[in-house]
């Protein structure tokens, strides 16, 4: 057997595979002889066809079978003649194959990237200082009252900005409906609103009260088609809550399993002081990767970066769905999403050889 082996871009292998004559007709003739056991030919006992015969009506089902034997065995053998230890299954191409000659064929695989490991120990890093502030501490505080908050019900007036509607809500362009009908659905009357034109027409609303309000669904509407477009909205007005945010005071506190207010701030003091400590050290991890793959650069597999990336884009579409985009938008998206993660995508894969590089030199 003769086998040449080529390196090619990107961690890839290409093997020219030649299988000798007398290989290739010792396979048919085993082939041949098995099938002959088993063959059903009219006119003949099983077991009892002439073998050209078998050959004529069973050429393409002995080749096949030819093949399934003899490449991956020739393909291993030419991996241990020129040492290489592949990380993916061969992609066979290029099969010359007939009886009385040569098999040839070529295989290509993706191998572990090449490279010595630099400059990875007594690296300087910046250490962030930790440092409660009195604002962070207030901060926190007034995000734990508006996790606290209670909606009232307002009986005695109309809707105005800063209140929330409760309401049955449908939204027509060109007269079609783009979504389903929305109910009980919790509308934050505000300027700053992504459709802030809606929210200003639906001030003045009564408890109980249905109109139909004109309005440009905004340019950064989640489904593109859409954006920009003139839609009719159709609310039905149920409820208008005010929210009310508790006092900041040892009741507070006490809500919220603290005996007292200043005890619930030294809490907070110190579960950011903790949160800060964890961010300062996932900066560190970062600041040492960074500068481990800075001065290590080299080519890693395709197959693992499709793979990374496919992940990371999926991730992203995931996140995107969340927030309103239709699978039609999303679907659009995932050539852009591509380009702007393949960079990460690669970095990501080089940080994981480099990695499992360091673990094997350190003995981890």
């Amino acid at each position: 057997m003769k086998t040449k082996a080529k390196s090619i871009e990107e961690c890839q292998t290409l093997f020219e595979i030649e299988v000798t004559k007398e290989t290739l007709d010792k396979a048919f003739e085993d082939v041949y002889d098995e099938i002959i056991k088993v063959a059903n030919i009219p006119g003949f006992r099983v077991g009892r066809a002439p073998k050209e015969l078998v050959k004529k009506r069973y050429e393409k089902s002995a080749k096949e079978e030819v093949l399934k034997r003899l490449i991956p065995e020739a393909y291993k053998r030419a991996l241990e003649d020129h040492g290489i230890a592949p990380i993916t299954l061969p992609e066979i191409s290029d099969v010359q194959l007939e009886e009385g000659k040569s098999l040839i064929f070529k295989a290509r695989t993706e191998t572990r990237p090449k490279f010595k490991l630099k400059n990875y120990k007594g690296i300087r890093i910046e250490k962030k200082k930790i440092a409660v502030k009195d604002g962070d501490v207030d901060k926190t505080l007034d995000n734990l009252r508006e996790a606290n908050a209670k909606y009232v019900g307002i009986e005695n007036r109309q809707l105005q900005f800063g209140d929330y509607a409760v309401s049955d809500l449908d939204c027509f362009v060109e007269g079609k409906p783009i979504h389903k009908k929305r109910e009980n659905l919790w509308v934050y009357v505000d300027k700053d609103s992504i459709t802030p034109q809606l929210c200003e027409k639906m001030t003045g609303m009564a408890k109980g009260e249905e109109r139909d309000i004109d309005v440009a669904l905004p340019e950064n509407y989640p489904d593109k088609t859409l954006a920009g477009k003139p839609a009719r909205y159709h609310i039905s007005l149920k409820e208008i809550k005010m929210k009310v945010l508790p006092n900041l005071d040892d009741e507070f506190a006490k809500d919220l399993n603290k005996d007292s207010l200043e005890i619930l701030k030294k809490e907070v003091s110190k579960e950011l002081e903790n949160r800060m400590r964890l961010g300062a050290e996932v900066d560190m991890e970062n600041q040492l990767l960074n500068k481990i793959m800075d001065d290590n650069v080299f080519d890693v597999p395709p197959s693992f970066v499709a793979r990374q990336l496919s992940y990371m884009v999926e991730d992203a579409k995931r996140r995107l769905a969340e927030k309103g985009f239709k699978k039609d938008d999303l679907d659009k998206r995932g050539k852009e999403l591509a380009g702007k993660f393949k960079n990460d995508a690669s970095r990501q894969v080089r940080l994981l050889f480099i990695l499992d590089e360091i673990a094997s030199l350190e003995g981890i």
